[in-house]
């Protein structure tokens, strides 16, 4: 298995093909909700529904290595995560 991406500049810098949002609603209710997305790095034409790129947080966790839900956990029990297909 390998990784192929571009590199830029004298010090050959990596380009990302990808990158990821994480974004932590807080309701008035106090619900919290949480939504993750995965977009490429390239031009995404403007009629494409953000609902696309929308992926389980815990795929940008094994990807990253960052823990988002254990950290929002510690302050709040109820957490709503929206996923593609569901809400």
């Amino acid at each position: 298995m390998y990784v192929k991406y571009q590199v830029i500049g004298k010090n050959n810098v990596a380009v990302p093909t990808h990158f990821f949002k994480v974004v932590i609603l807080e309701k008035r209710s106090g619900e919290v909700e949480l939504r993750s997305y995965v977009m490429p790095n390239a031009p995404v034409d403007e009629n494409t529904p953000l609902e696309r790129f929308l992926v389980p947080v815990e795929s940008i966790e094994r990807a990253s290595g960052l823990l988002f839900v254990p950290n929002i956990m510690k302050r709040t029990s109820s957490l709503r995560a929206i996923t593609a297909g569901g809400k």
